[in-house]
């Protein structure tokens, strides 16, 4: 579980199967996934996405986002394993791992680890090694029996690994690689861009802004960070935070708690009711959108309180690039980005009383030091920005493809 320094030695040309659910962004994990591609063609490797089409982008929102990088999509099996199933579903992976062979591909790269046992059979069949990205906790309690062979594990955290080496994986095959963000795209704002960004949502310079932008559900923490709302605004009048930069205005608001995300149904009730029991005004409900840029201008700080522990923190390393500190589950991926001095914006986001005044403390930390966001800034692009992660992505993908 360490990571690799990258070889001195002329990179070799590589052809990769890499194998996705469908062609849509559905969320941070296609993201990811996206990006590598993109920066795996950049460097010159030839790239296959082996996709289904059930998750295909509709005809109506263009073409998919692979396209434009010319590489080959392959219409691919149904890659779930039941027990039920077993037989049928085996010789299913087994018939594609044949067609996964004649592709000539040098790595077989599979980026949702809950279809390691097509990967596996697939990896046997084709004679193909196999490289599992670690974005999540594992989906099965033990996978000894299917985890060794020609297979390496890449891990988006230290905590990834743990969970991965507790159910089976072997230590000698898992390697720490961390996601990357290129903080070009997620840049910091302007004051200008701060007053358009809150313009546009109706928000006025003078409001103190905490964004939380994600899955509205309860395992991410928002019914938590709801509970906590309650006691920001209880304790705010006396403490009355400013934003960042301080307004003109002499005159300071009290906090707004902007939840940015897709609301599926059965949490839609819980989450509903929890804002009702807020004061009228103090949340505000966004659309879930791809492009998040604006609405972390519009913010003061960022909060990523998952109950469930996180594999890695996107949304801590895309916040802190644009420039705002987030205060952010101390468990999983997202304790492990802040530690040394951004370990103190780390919480237990089901102490309610905790987080709401880790929340506020963040608030007055930003105006008090000038320098914070543009250090956020500054961390981002030396641990987790695009050059490192692609970087450390190339290495072990050479050097599997090597043995």
């Amino acid at each position: 579980m360490t990571r690799r320094k990258r070889s001195t030695d002329e990179p070799r040309r590589l052809r990769i199967g890499v194998v996705v659910t469908g062609l849509a962004i559905t969320g941070g994990l296609e993201r990811c996934v996206l990006e590598d591609t993109r920066d795996l063609v950049a460097a010159g490797h030839e790239v296959e996405i082996w996709h289904r089409n059930a998750h295909a982008p509709r005809a109506e929102d263009g073409p998919a986002p692979f396209d434009a990088m010319g590489v080959r999509l392959v219409d691919a099996t149904d890659y779930r394993f039941g027990v039920r199933t077993a037989l049928r579903d085996a010789w299913r992976f087994a018939r594609e791992g044949l067609r996964l062979r004649r592709s000539h591909l040098d790595v077989l790269w599979l980026n949702r680890p809950e279809y390691l046992p097509f990967g596996r059979v697939a990896s046997v069949m084709s004679g193909v090694p196999l490289a599992v990205h670690l974005h999540h906790a594992p989906n099965y309690s033990r996978i000894g029996p299917i985890a060794g062979g020609r297979t390496r594990y890449f891990a988006v955290s230290n905590a990834m690994a743990s969970a991965w080496h507790d159910a089976g994986a072997p230590t000698d095959s898992i390697r720490i690689v961390p996601n990357g963000v290129d903080t070009d795209a997620f840049p910091a704002a302007s004051a200008a861009q701060v007053h358009d960004a809150r313009a546009a949502l109706g928000i006025d310079d003078a409001t103190p802004t905490v964004l939380y932008y994600g899955r509205l559900s309860r395992s991410k923490g928002v019914l938590a960070l709801l509970e906590a709302w309650g006691r920001v605004l209880a304790t705010a009048a006396d403490r009355l935070p400013h934003t960042v930069p301080a307004a003109p205005d002499p005159v300071r608001r009290l906090p707004l708690l902007v939840l940015a995300g897709a609301l599926y149904p059965e949490e839609a009730d819980a989450v509903h009711q929890a804002i009702a029991a807020l004061p009228d005004g103090s949340v505000l409900l966004a659309p879930e959108r791809d492009d998040v840029v604006p609405l972390l201008h519009a913010a003061d700080l960022v909060v990523a309180p998952s109950i469930e522990p996180e594999g890695f923190g996107r949304v801590v390393v895309e916040a802190m690039s644009a420039g705002r500190p987030v205060v952010a589950a101390a468990s999983g991926g997202t304790g492990e980005i802040l530690s040394g001095e951004w370990a103190r914006f780390t919480v237990d986001p089901a102490d309610p009383d905790a987080l709401a005044k880790k929340l506020l403390d963040t608030l007055d930390e930003a105006v008090h030091d000038p320098s914070l966001g543009e250090r956020c800034r500054e961390w981002v692009g030396a641990h987790y920005g695009r050059e490192p992660h692609v970087s450390a992505l190339l290495h072990e993908l050479q050097e599997l493809a090597g043995r």
